[in-house]
């Protein structure tokens, strides 16, 4: 009789295990399937003039003028938006 019993039990046991590491694996795929939302990218308007007089767009004597780095559509002023995508990878469009 104690031999059936503790058979018995043993068998619960590895049942309830056998469904457990069943019930975690369907969890962990679900999870691992679930696609993360896309970060939006992030825009920035380069409108506002230079501070610094010696960098980027500024008006002078009533003309538009830049002194340094005028190329650049990230300069201060150049009134480029730039749209900054999480890849690493930038659009810039005047």
């Amino acid at each position: 009789m104690n031999r059936i019993l503790r058979l018995s039990l043993l068998s619960a046991a590895l049942l309830g295990a056998a469904l457990s590491a069943q019930t975690m694996a369907a969890h962990a795929s679900e999870a691992q399937t679930r696609a993360k939302p896309a970060r939006k990218p992030r825009v920035v308007i380069y409108n506002r003039d230079s501070k610094d007089p010696n960098v980027g767009w500024h008006w002078e004597n009533g003309m538009r003028t830049c002194t340094h780095d005028c190329e650049n559509p990230e300069a201060p002023g150049s009134g480029y938006t730039c749209t900054y995508h999480a890849d690493g990878w930038r659009e810039c469009v005047k």
